[in-house]
């Protein structure tokens, strides 16, 4: 008994230590894209038409959505079921992402028939204020076709524990590519028609970048001919897969709606604007982006040993952490978001996204206060709740994005994502709380909360007229303020542990 005791506590430490260690770094790589995309972001909305911006956007939402409806449910069923073939089998003989690739072939071929079977509603919907839709339409195709196999062959290096590369390119590469794009557009060495016919294949340069790398690293090994292990979970692989798949479509189509109504009844410019909103709090996101994609394997192999110890240090820990660097980012942008604007002397119809960015921040922190739920229940043998939690979401999303888009406009639209993450992630925490006793709460994350509310009500209301020194001084003494009370109170692990590790780097340097 007691063996088993310290083998649980050892694999508990080992696994979080591969979370923090990876997370840090992955981390860091994603705030150093976001640096280059907020750069390009604020270039870009200052000096290129909206229109255009909210294109690009579109393209975005609708190939995410291809993507849930090219893989057939591929992508998940991997992340699942990974651990059983590098278990069970050598690499050579795994064919679990031949399967993924022969899958979201077959899967990418019907979406596109289905893309020129939609055309003509496409013209009907869109042609009225969002003309650019209409006549790069096409160009969804070779957009859509290379997001969806970049984002296979970035899980499949998850799977292979090498996240860090696949992270730099995803959130690195992309945005120092789109930005070299974005300075030949408004330099005039690019016109539109051949921006936008770039900016199409920019996946492809990316998975590309990503075949070479897992080749170099020989972990490009994988069969295409069915294995023992596929006859054997071949059942259970088709069950899984064909739920938790409908239930990817409900939850991206509900991810995307916003985007796609505006862009309708508002225009492209406005979807937008909604998008420059989105991005400032996708902010908040980075640490959860990182974890997630690196505790999925992990995770996965919790639950195939039946180590709930494990998964719930890992649900708790990883909600702690994301809910005090969403509280510290949230604060900051709140806080000196108007400043910014001003500086940038941004059009006037961005400071339309000023009340929308402090709801959407809200949503943003319930979903990193939610911590890692979505890839707990998607590797455990519950993912039917993944399904019924997506289609919840749907449900409510759509009509209430719809209606409140047109009542309040842009805030509307958030508000309608607020609900809709609310009822996502309530359905989720429920059932894993009742069904294993796993929650991500703590008394440190009331602390933080109090901590970080009072810090900003002294920053709030300090006197400072020029807006430079406004955001200097006000991100100085929130940062101080909150940081030094999470640090000495140790209101997180992670954030303690990870701060002296920088310490002691910095000392032997």
């Amino acid at each position: 008994m007691c063996l088993n005791i310290s083998k649980s506590v050892a694999a508990n430490r080992v696994s979080m230590g591969i979370i923090r260690n990876q997370s840090i770094k992955s981390t860091f790589v994603t705030y150093i894209g976001f640096g280059i995309g907020g750069l390009t972001t604020l270039l870009v909305a200052k000096l290129v038409d909206p229109n255009i911006l909210g294109l690009t956007r579109f393209f975005t939402s609708i190939a995410a959505i291809v993507f849930a409806v090219s893989n057939l449910g591929s992508v998940t069923m991997m992340n699942r079921f990974y651990p059983y073939y590098r278990d069970m089998l050598p690499p050579a003989r795994r064919d679990i992402f031949g399967l993924v690739i022969i899958l979201c072939s077959i899967g990418f071929l019907l979406a596109t028939l289905g893309t020129f079977l939609l055309h003509d509603l496409v013209v009907r919907k869109y042609g009225g204020k969002s003309i650019y839709v209409v006549h790069y339409y096409y160009l969804l195709l070779p957009f859509s076709f290379f997001y969806l196999f970049f984002t296979a062959f970035e899980n499949f290096s998850y799977n292979q524990y090498k996240s860090i590369f696949p992270i730099f390119l995803k959130e690195v590469a992309m945005r120092i590519l789109t930005l070299v794009l974005a300075v030949l557009l408004i330099v005039g060495v690019l016109n539109l028609p051949s921006y936008i016919w770039s900016y199409s294949f920019i996946w492809g340069v990316l998975l590309l970048a990503l075949i070479i790398y897992l080749y170099r690293q020989k972990d490009l090994v994988f069969s295409f001919s069915i294995s023992k292990v596929t006859k054997r979970l071949a059942r259970q692989m088709v069950t899984f897969n064909g739920m938790l798949y409908a239930g990817a479509i409900f939850a991206v189509i509900a991810g995307n709606i916003d985007n796609l109504a505006i862009s309708s009844i508002k225009g492209l410019d406005y979807g937008f604007v909604f998008e420059f909103a989105t991005y400032i709090c996708t902010i908040i996101l980075i640490p959860q982006r990182s974890i997630i994609a690196i505790s999925i394997p992990v995770l996965a192999k919790s639950w195939k040993d039946r180590n709930i110890a494990s998964i719930q240090s890992i649900y708790k820990r990883s909600s702690n952490t994301m809910f005090t660097y969403a509280m510290l980012i949230y604060m900051l942008i709140i806080l000196n978001a108007e400043a910014l604007f001003r500086i940038m002397e941004l059009p006037q119809i961005y400071y339309e996204c000023l009340p929308v960015i402090r709801i959407l921040g809200v949503m943003r922190i319930v979903e990193m206060y939610a911590g890692v739920n979505s890839p707990i229940l998607g590797t455990s043998n519950h993912w039917r709740v993944d399904f019924f939690s997506s289609v919840a979401q749907f449900c409510v999303t759509i009509p209430l994005n719809i209606w409140f888009l047109k009542l309040w406009g842009l805030e509307g639209s958030a508000v309608a994502n607020v609900l809709s993450v609310l009822v996502f992630n309530s359905i989720r925490m429920g059932f894993l709380y009742r069904r294993f006793g796993l929650n991500p709460f703590s008394v440190q994350q009331l602390h933080v909360l109090l901590t970080a509310l009072a810090a900003f009500l002294v920053c709030y209301y300090l006197p400072i007229a020029n807006y430079y020194l406004s955001i200097l001084i006000k991100t100085m003494v929130f940062s101080g303020m909150f940081v030094g009370a999470v640090l000495y109170f140790n209101l997180s692990q992670d954030v303690t542990e990870a701060a002296e590790m920088v310490m002691k780097r910095l000392r032997r340097k």
